[in-house]
């Protein structure tokens, strides 16, 4: 009797022991930023972000404010954008604008337009899901946007490559975000599909 209890024991804490997230599990980030990674690093990183919250604490009533500090006190949920000057002596220079979600104090959402698209698929590797969608507008013109997903065990990685003739900006978008902002966009989008017009 005792051999099986240990016998049991040990195969519990084993099959506990794969089950648990791997330690070697790669962060996964963009523009310096992990997700996960907790609100007082990521100020640390982003001085326009921080900039936002002295601004803040000067003018404490605005609405904005009232959403930042909700998310730095109490761990509620709020958005922040930046954006990082072009280098004018590049010839593709174009300003690049980030958007990060922080909500629970922690990072868990960034978006950002990619430039290099085989730098960001040297990152991640062959996508796990792709997605083509055919597009038309009034005009009569056609094409088909397209997306490439990821899914990792810290995160959900898309890019969207929206190809309408009439955008200016053609850049991929990129959003990672962790897979409880994911599984919440998702279900809002259900949400706005299900509204009868």
């Amino acid at each position: 009797m005792q051999y099986s209890q240990t016998s049991f024991l040990l195969i519990v804490a084993l099959s506990l022991q794969l089950q648990a997230p791997g330690v070697n599990v790669k962060p996964v980030g963009f523009a310096g930023h992990v997700i996960g990674e907790p609100i007082k690093i990521f100020l640390r990183l982003e001085p326009d972000a921080r900039s936002e919250v002295e601004v803040c604490e000067q003018h404490p009533t605005q609405s904005a404010c009232a959403r930042l500090f909700g998310a730095l006190d109490r761990g509620q949920r709020a958005e922040i954008s930046t954006a990082v000057q072009p280098d004018l002596d590049s010839p593709d220079a174009s300003s690049d604008a980030y958007n990060f979600v922080l909500d629970g104090g922690k990072l868990v959402k960034i978006t950002a337009a990619v430039n290099n698209m085989s730098e960001v698929m040297k990152s991640f590797g062959q996508p796990t899901a792709e997605k083509s969608v055919p597009c038309h507008n009034s005009a009569g013109d056609k094409w088909e946007n397209r997306s490439l997903e990821w899914d990792t065990p810290v995160a959900h990685i898309t890019i969207y490559i929206d190809n309408n003739p009439q955008l200016q900006d053609h850049r991929p978008l990129l959003v990672i975000e962790s897979h409880e902002e994911h599984t919440r966009a998702d279900a809002n989008s259900l949400k706005a599909e299900n509204v009868p017009n």
